[in-house]
């Protein structure tokens, strides 16, 4: 009896105190609607977006997608990480974890945006104009992301909502069309509604009619060239006249312009060039890009040390940090360049035991990649910053679009003297001036992350690469999402898109 007398006890004193406890204030978590209640809050939400860019599975499957494959760049072969070497040598398939991992970020990017969104019109604003450029600088960071997206997927789901997570299980893709739709749409509003300034890692009004020229350029060339599913594109010429007109924009800006020298831009600790347009930064505030390890992808293994070789366009003998050896420079293509051509110091000729140029070291013949070298004080402290719009791609771009005009003649040859090999032939017809630019984009974007794209919007790659290969036009989306989404099917066609 007394037992049971002491439980009862230890029963009401148990209930008695946890009462009081849930009686208290929760010291509560942050959600969308207890987070969204400034305008500083918006502010760090669009940062908050920007950092998308950052995450690993983004960043570290960027360059796979983008130039692996294309044969321009050699891979050391005992390279395992993110299914390098599937990218490699085409043997991904709907399974490869890397393709889930990139579609995986690349929508946690879109999400956050679109979280930014939702909330936006809730908060007063003491400066309408600020409400509206970060409402334009998160729906640039949209199309950006969505550009992606389609250009290696296709038909994807467009989601322009945060709202309900379990959405997205039931989500059919939109035509490529639609993507499209939006990606214009929204990169027109940043276009109106962002000033022109120059912050690393943040887009500005140059930045979105940069995109719009690409995006244009590839609805036209696609059309043009007969890229699978493009075939949906109206008048081209349209197209090529509306990517040389936001390229002219650009090229026009107030701020940002062509370096007058190839070696202002690379190697990359050259932070201040006016050609970066949006580059990959660590600090999204001030006028630095911040500490990144981007260079490790790029520079020969040196245990963990400094390597010593000729800084681009000096004679100065200076240390950079080593890496993981992981991709450099085709011999072949290396080849293709004009012996005069100043582009190819940005690729390693000679490596030195010191930095007085003695005994120059035994680390083989590849041509190390020095866009993204970078003096710094430790292995993973580097000041490389990857450009995904730069001013030269741009200038290309107007080039292309407009044809064999004096303006476009002038354009491609400003690239071509500042790299010391003269102008281009005179006289070329369309078709030769063309592919002239298509050389001339390998040559001055080499390692940047846009040949894939190239080759896919004017339908060369099995003609480039010198094989047919699976998904040359269309990766396939990853299994595990087909699998998840109710509204996916699997699009077995696109193995075999030529």
């Amino acid at each position: 009896m007394k037992h049971i007398t002491l439980l009862i006890i230890s029963a009401i004193l148990i209930t008695f105190f946890s009462c009081s406890e849930l009686e208290e204030e929760p010291y509560g978590f942050l959600t969308n609607e207890n987070f969204y209640t400034t305008e500083d809050n918006v502010y760090s939400g669009l940062l908050y977006a920007y950092e998308a860019t950052k995450l690993g599975n983004f960043f570290n499957n960027f360059y796979s997608f983008t130039e692996l494959g294309t044969g321009v760049t050699i891979m050391k072969s005992a390279e395992t990480a993110a299914n390098r070497q599937q990218m490699y040598n085409w043997t991904f398939n709907p399974s490869t974890e890397a393709i889930r991992a990139f579609y995986e970020a690349i929508y946690t990017g879109i999400f956050r945006t679109n979280t930014v969104l939702d909330n936006i019109d809730a908060i007063e604003f003491s400066n309408e104009e600020l409400k509206e450029q970060y409402r334009g600088e998160a729906m640039f960071i949209r199309a950006f992301y969505y550009f992606y997206l389609v250009r290696i997927f296709g038909e994807v789901p467009v989601y322009k909502t945060a709202g309900d997570p379990n959405v997205s299980y039931n989500t059919p893709v939109s035509s490529i069309e639609d993507v499209y739709s939006v990606i214009i749409g929204d990169l027109r509003f940043a276009a109106e509604h962002v000033p022109e300034f120059k912050i690393p890692g943040r887009a500005d009004k140059t930045a979105a009619e940069a995109q719009l020229a690409k995006v244009y350029l590839q609805l036209a060339s696609s059309k043009e060239y007969d890229s699978p599913r493009y075939n949906w594109v109206g008048d081209y010429a349209t197209m090529y006249d509306s990517a040389a007109f936001f390229a002219s924009n650009v090229l026009n800006s107030s701020i940002f312009s062509l370096d007058t020298s190839v070696f202002n831009t690379f190697p990359d600790n050259e932070r201040n060039s006016k050609e970066k347009l949006f580059v990959w930064s660590v600090d999204l505030e001030g006028e630095e890009v911040g500490r990144t390890w981007l260079h490790t992808l790029f520079m020969p293994y040196t245990y963990y040390s400094l390597f010593y070789t000729d800084k681009p366009g000096t004679d100065e003998i200076v240390g950079y940090w080593g890496g993981w050896a992981v991709q450099w420079y085709n011999q072949e293509f290396y080849e293709t360049h004009n012996p005069n051509d100043k582009r190819l110091e940005l690729f390693m000729e000679t490596q030195y035991d010191d930095i007085n140029g003695a005994n120059p070291a035994d680390q083989g013949e590849q041509n190390w990649c020095l866009k993204y070298a970078s003096e710094t004080t430790s292995f993973y402290q580097g000041a490389a910053s990857w450009l995904f719009l730069r001013m030269s791609d741009i200038a290309l771009i107007y080039a292309e679009a407009s044809g064999p005009s004096p303006e476009a003649y002038e354009t491609i040859n400003t690239i071509r003297e500042r790299a010391g090999i003269g102008a281009l032939t005179p006289g070329l017809s369309r078709t030769e001036f063309i592919e002239a630019v298509w050389q001339e984009r390998l040559w001055e974007l080499t390692m940047e992350g846009h040949l894939l794209f190239d080759l896919r919007r004017t339908h060369r790659v099995n003609e480039f690469i010198g094989r047919q290969v699976p998904y040359a036009y269309l990766h396939p989306l990853p299994q595990r999402e087909v699998d998840l989404n109710n509204a996916i099917e699997a699009d077995p066609e696109k193995e075999t898109l030529y």
